[in-house]
This record gives C-alpha cells, sequence and structure tokens, in this order.
C-alpha cells in the first residue's frame, strides 16, 4: 500500500547553501507548491526561486529585541497556514532542522492536531562542519553538547575529560532576538562556570561556520580567562567548542585485553 505523501516538508538546506543542499533535499523542494525558508545564506533566496515558483522569506519575522519563541510561533503558523492553502509546502531551515531549531517541532505539534501529514528531511549542521574544521572524531573521546543558557540554568556539570560543544555562545543569557554587540558582562557567568571545571589557562575554540564556500570559516582561539576580553566579537553565530582537559584513563583492565581476544568475541555472539 502506497504511503499518503506528506503535506509538509521540513527540510534542512546545511550551512553553506545552496551548496550544502542534498539531492534528495533540491528534488523536494522542486515539488513543492511553496518554500517557506529560513535561512541569511548569500544566494539561497535566489536559487530556491529557479526550483520553486512560490517562495517566503521568513526570516523578515525576527524583530531586534522581540521574543524569539513567540517569532517561532509566528513562523509554525505561517507553515500550517500554507499547507492548509496549498500543500505540499516546505519548511527549509539553514543546517539540519531539528538541531536546535524549534520551529520544526511547532510545526509537527500543530500538523497533528490539523491532520497534516509531515516528512522531515536532513541536513548538514552546524556540528559536522565544526568536526570538520577542528579535525574532531567525536567516537574518540565521547561527545557533549549543551545550549549555552541552559548550561547556567540548569548549572550543568561538564566533565572535562569528555570533548564540549556549547551552542548559541553569542547568544547567551537571553531568550530575545538582537544584533547588538555583547559587553564583557554577558560572558561573566558562563566563564566562572567554565572555570569549575576547567584551568583558567585552558584553550577553547570558538567557531562561526561558513555560510558560502568563497568564504573560511572563523575560528578564534583563546584561554578561558580570556572570553570577555572578546564579548564584541561573539555574535550569535558562534559555537564555543572546549577541548578534554585530560584523557580519562582505561579503568576496565580485563576488558580492555578482551577486546581483541576472539574466544570473548565467540562467548559474547550467536553461531549457528
Amino acid at each position: 500500500m502506497t504511503e499518503p505523501k506528506p503535506d509538509i516538508y521540513v527540510v534542512g538546506t546545511g550551512i553553506a547553501a545552496p551548496d550544502h543542499l542534498t539531492k534528495e533535499a533540491e528534488r523536494i523542494l522542486s515539488s513543492c507548491n511553496e518554500v517557506l525558508f529560513v535561512d541569511s545564506g548569500p544566494g539561497l533566496p535566489d536559487y530556491l526561486a529557479t526550483i520553486c515558483a512560490r517562495v517566503t522569506d521568513l526570516s523578515t519575522l525576527y524583530e531586534d529585541g522581540s521574543s524569539r519563541l513567540k517569532t517561532y510561533h509566528r513562523m509554525a503558523a505561517r507553515v500550517l497556514e500554507a499547507a492548509l492553502d496549498r500543500a505540499p509546502v516546505a519548511f527549509a531551515l539553514y543546517g539540519h532542522p531539528l538541531v536546535y531549531a524549534y520551529p520544526p517541532f511547532l510545526v509537527r505539534a500543530g500538523a497533528a492536531e490539523l491532520g497534516l501529514r509531515v516528512k522531515v528531511v536532513p541536513g548538514i549542521s552546524a556540528a559536522d562542519c565544526i568536526l570538520t574544521e577542528l579535525n574532531i572524531d567525536p567516537a574518540t573521546n565521547g561527545f557533549q553538547m549543551y545550549e549555552a543558557t541552559d548550561v547556567l540554568l540548569r548549572r550543568r556539570p561538564l566533565q572535562s575529560d569528555v570533548p564540549a560543544l556549547i551552542w548559541q555562545i553569542g547568544a547567551v543569557e537571553t531568550g530575545l532576538y538582537s544584533r547588538a554587540p555583547s559587553r564583557p558582562e554577558r560572558f561573566s557567568r558562563f566563564q566562572k562556570h567554565l572555570e569549575k571545571y576547567y584551568p583558567r589557562s585552558h584553550v577553547v575554540y570558538a567557531v562561526c561556520c561558513a555560510t558560502t564556500s568563497l568564504k573560511p570559516a572563523t575560528v578564534l582561539q583563546f584561554e578561558i580567562r580570556q572570553m570577555m576580553d572578546l564579548a564584541h566579537v561573539l555574535h550569535a553565530g558562534y559555537t564555543l567548542y572546549i577541548p578534554p582537559a585530560a584523557i580519562q584513563p582505561v579503568l576496565d583492565l580485563e576488558l580492555l585485553g578482551q577486546i581483541d581476544d576472539a574466544q570473548h568475541l565467540a562467548r559474547i555472539t550467536t553461531h549457528t
């Protein structure tokens, strides 16, 4: 039995769109009656207009000093209204559409109430770009990821032996949208929190991913104690990467000896 087609596609456009658009994303966007998008990348609006006759920029809903949450609700409402009127439509967001993006979850909740079908299409996220930019394998020492303000609100403990990715460091301590440069005081509380788990001289990296193939990513390298000095530079597009301050030693020596043991493998697998 053929599965019903979605009324709404939630599509990730990647970080350096349109270069990061997947073949799947392009095919879906070209099949929709309208593409509603949120992306400030250069060239994307013009590119979308070549594959869909109706393109709507929802980035214009942002207002300086306004609540980001209210803006997200307005975005979701616009997508749902479009789907009710002229499905199928696409909601296209930069990066991966479910990575630190709340509007798609609002769209899915609203669609469930309205009987609309939703399909999510993945994209390249900022995390993928940062792993590449800094030459990191997250499987080597594990990985921990948090949103900057959430770290403070929940006083989250950080494992200093595990690499950390802190999202939205440049927007820490507010839920309001703003492009105004930060003062040093904005990072005082966050810097003090980091100093509970890392030496003040520990080197960290703030990464602003490239949004076009013509311009490289911006990587700022500095010690934790210097964070407040860079307040005027750390805008909302930066993500903070904290390398491990120490390497956790192997504690289970028995398992270490069994990893390459064929007899151990035979004991933990089924043979027919």
